[in-house]
């Protein structure tokens, strides 16, 4: 994997902010021989574990307290996108957890710690995170791509353009779970400026955050029409730093709209009809775009397409 040190910002539990250097050193993909002797619980069992090797070296002025907190930034991405649990046991010598309970300024320490992925799924990135949220995207990423992770997680996925179902709850009265063919129509990188005067509420830092678009339709193969207000909600961002980004429905915002996120005003689509339905995204500094996901209802994955941007 890429390994190699980051200017980050660590944020403690409470909210209080330090600056550090981390350094990730390596990443080991164990087995489950290795938790012989080891309490495992609920939706761990049969997981695979990968152990995490940083540093951390306390480049601010003031005494972390509480050091151990810098691994709670820390996050291991599958290739299904979804993060691997972090877990506070450790597999004897294959992993030790050898953190300060505090770090003064200059001080450095070398740690490790351990996610659990499931068995069937590989390792994506490390990821270094400040703040994070579905719509609101981490004010900050660093990441550590492993090698393969990007192409194995969306070699399955369509290209940007192709046709494929996509699993969508429409209501009970609306059928429930209905298959829709869906088509990726185009992915476009936008400005801050974009966004001046819309209808979103952002505050300063969000304002500074790159949209994107992302723009897909929907064709209804029933003989009913659907209302279909809500498709966007399951449209994601999928980040080369393994960010899920949720998006705004364009449609919901007060103004005409921007002229890179083109959508359909109406809210329904007739029997044999289709929708155009355009989502803002919101990226971090630094962060780009690597697959457009929908999350298939009634499923823990995503499907989706490899993108390129326009």
């Amino acid at each position: 994997m890429k390994t190699g040190a980051r200017d980050v910002v660590h944020t403690s539990i409470d909210e209080k902010q330090y600056p550090v250097r981390l350094a990730v050193k390596g990443l080991v993909r164990g087995s489950e021989e290795d938790l012989k002797g080891v309490r495992i619980e609920g939706d761990l069992k049969g997981k695979t574990p990968y152990y995490l090797t940083y540093e951390v070296t306390n480049t601010g002025r003031s005494q972390i307290p509480r050091a151990y907190e810098v691994f709670r930034n820390l996050a291991l991405t599958g290739t299904d996108w979804a993060p691997g649990t972090q877990v506070s046991v450790s597999a004897s010598n294959l992993c030790a957890d050898s953190t300060p309970e505090t770090l003064t300024p200059g001080g450095s320490y070398t740690s490790c710690g351990m996610y659990m992925l499931p068995k069937d799924v590989g390792a994506l990135t490390v990821t270094h995170t400040m703040g994070r949220g579905l719509i609101t995207p981490a004010k900050q990423v660093a990441a550590w791509p492993v090698d393969g992770g990007l192409d194995t997680a969306s070699k399955e996925m369509a290209k940007m353009g192709d046709t494929i179902a996509v699993r969508w709850d429409a209501g009970s009265k609306e059928g429930g779970v209905l298959e829709l063919p869906a088509t990726l129509k185009s992915l476009r990188k936008g400005k801050p400026a974009d966004l001046n005067g819309l209808g979103l509420k952002l505050n300063d830092e969000q304002k500074l955050r790159t949209p994107y678009y992302v723009t897909i339709s929907y064709r209804n193969p029933g003989k009913s029409s659907l209302y279909a207000a809500t498709l966007g909600s399951s449209v994601r961002l999928l980040t080369q730093g393994a960010q899920q980004l949720g998006g705004v429905p364009a449609e919901l915002l007060d103004e005409p709209g921007i002229t890179a996120c083109p959508t359909d005003n109406a809210s329904t689509i007739p029997p044999a009809g289709s929708i155009t339905q355009c989502t803002i995204h919101l990226a971090a500094d630094g962060d780009a775009p690597a697959a457009v996901g929908f999350h298939d209802a009634g499923e823990d994955g995503l499907t989706g397409w490899r993108v390129s941007t326009s």
